[in-house]
This record gives C-alpha cells, sequence and structure tokens, in this order.
C-alpha cells in the first residue's frame, strides 16, 4: 500500500475535487477547524497535507506524520501556516515522547485490518494528554462515487482495486466500518465515543468520528 501511495502522489488530491461531496467537505472542515482551535494536534498518515493546509493554521501546534517520506515532501513544499513540524511514522501504531491534546487520523482507520484496530487504539491512547481526543474521518462506501470493492477475505477486510493515470492497479485494503462497529472497536479504549454520518451532520460520503481519552 505504501508503494501505491506513493506513485500516487501526483494524483492525490483530486479525490478532494469530486462535485458530489463538496457539501460534505465543506461541513467537515468548518468542523474540524472548530475542534481542533488552540490544541496541539498529531496527524496521523497525513499524505500530501490537503486536511493538514485547511486545520493547521487553528491549532497551537501541527505536527503532520507519515510513512512516505515523499509525501512529507510534498507538505513542507507546501509552507502551510501553523504547521510545527513533519515527522516520518508509523500510524498503524504511533509513539511520540510530548502527549498532545488532539490525535487527528482522516481516511486511516479504513485502511486497517479488523485485527489491527485494538492496537490502533491503545497506541493512540499513549499518545494522549488526559482528556484528549481522537477525531477520525473517512469514507463511506457510495455506490457511483467509491470504488467498487473487488474482493473480501476471510476476516471480513474487504479491498479496491485501484488504477492509476500510468496504467498500473493496485489492490487496497479499504474497510468500511459501521457505526456499531466502530463504536465496538473504540470504546473498549475510550471513554466516549461520537459518531457522526447523514443522520447527525447531513455528510453522505463520510463518516466523522470523537473519542475521548479517559
Amino acid at each position: 500500500m505504501l508503494d501505491y501511495y506513493n506513485k500516487r502522489l501526483s494524483e492525490y488530491e483530486a479525490i478532494y475535487a469530486k462535485p458530489e461531496r463538496q457539501a460534505d467537505l465543506q461541513q467537515l472542515v468548518a468542523q474540524l477547524q472548530a475542534d481542533v482551535a488552540h490544541c496541539s494536534v498529531l496527524e496521523l498518515a497525513c499524505g500530501t497535507g490537503w486536511w493538514t493546509e485547511r486545520l493547521a493554521p487553528h491549532a497551537s501546534a501541527w505536527v503532520a506524520t507519515d510513512a512516505d517520506e515523499g509525501a512529507l515532501e510534498v507538505v513542507r513544499h507546501k509552507n502551510i501556516r501553523g504547521l510545527s513540524a513533519t515527522q516520518t511514522l508509523n500510524a498503524h501504531a504511533p509513539q511520540i515522547n510530548t502527549p498532545v491534546d488532539c490525535v487527528f487520523a482522516a481516511h486511516w482507520y479504513s485502511h486497517l485490518l479488523h485485527n489491527e484496530c485494538d492496537h490502533f487504539f491503545n497506541a493512540v491512547r499513549t499518545c494522549l494528554k488526559p482528556g484528549g481526543r481522537l477525531i477520525m474521518l473517512d469514507n463511506k462506501y457510495v455506490k457511483g462515487s467509491s470504488t467498487p470493492i473487488s474482493r473480501t477475505d476471510a476476516h471480513g477486510n474487504t479491498y479496491q482495486t485501484r488504477p492509476l493515470k500510468d496504467g498500473s492497479t493496485y489492490e487496497v485494503l479499504k474497510n468500511f466500518p459501521s457505526h456499531l462497529q466502530l463504536q465496538s472497536a473504540g470504546e473498549k479504549y475510550f471513554a466516549h465515543c461520537k459518531f457522526e454520518d447523514q443522520l447527525t451532520m447531513n455528510i453522505s460520503h463520510y463518516w466523522y468520528a470523537v473519542m475521548l481519552k479517559a
């Protein structure tokens, strides 16, 4: 998957230009700007920094991380206001020396295997101050907008076959958890899990979740 995303760097942000997703994105950006205001934030799997650009200026400190050094180079060249640092970090099990107010992960949770979720939540807890928050958003599966699911493995993980402009194709893990699945996984490690989707925020193509560390 890392190889896929590295080769996709030049096309990475095209997904945010889809017309049917603009209203959702506008709502999410406004909500997140308020959520991270005056907070120290660790961003996981930042990619080319689409969310970093829009949110970092509202935080008190923002560290953008990714496993792909090529993606971090793109972020650095954007000269994003409010960006404190960039760092190579494995988002599967993040570890940092100084806890933060908020861990933010956009479009990352869907790339975890079901049996990796517990390890991820446990690692994130160690990155947060008491009362800190994990904020995540990711795609909902919407027929006609989402890439079709090409395979489901024996453990229920789903995959997409994704083409790149150079003609190559990659099989990419992409899970679409329900509210109950997400809450069940998160509540073992967090005191409160709030999930937003079409019913609560009127967003059709994404879900958004906030989990509070006790």
